[in-house]
């Protein structure tokens, strides 16, 4: 299912199989400071969290997929809300890339 925040697509939710997946570009979406990706928190508290879901993050640029487990993302995340004038990005959740298992698409 297509997750959507305002007029933002934020990811794509598998009840199922319990996968929360997000395409990113490195340029684009990596906070630099952290060396993190990031998430929205409250969905991240109200959805990911309570669902016990896995979280995948797609990276296009390198062609990486970046892989971990909920509860290591809340132990180590740090959180801030970013906004301006014109937007409001909401408070998010971030995770330094060195947490995550990272898996190279380019040889699957």
């Amino acid at each position: 299912m297509l997750i959507k925040l305002g007029n933002r697509v934020i990811g794509n939710l598998d009840y199922e199989y319990r996968t929360f997946d997000k395409n990113v570009k490195l340029s684009k979406h990596l906070f630099k400071k952290f060396d993190a990706w990031g998430i929205d928190a409250k969905y991240f508290t109200d959805v990911l969290l309570p669902g016990n879901y896995t979280i995948r993050v797609f990276e296009s640029e390198e062609e990486v997929m970046y892989k971990i487990d909920v509860k290591t993302w809340k132990k180590n995340a740090e959180y801030f809300h970013f906004k301006n004038e014109d937007e409001d990005h909401r408070a998010q959740t971030f995770l330094s890339r060195r947490f995550f298992k990272k898996y190279n698409m380019k040889q699957q």
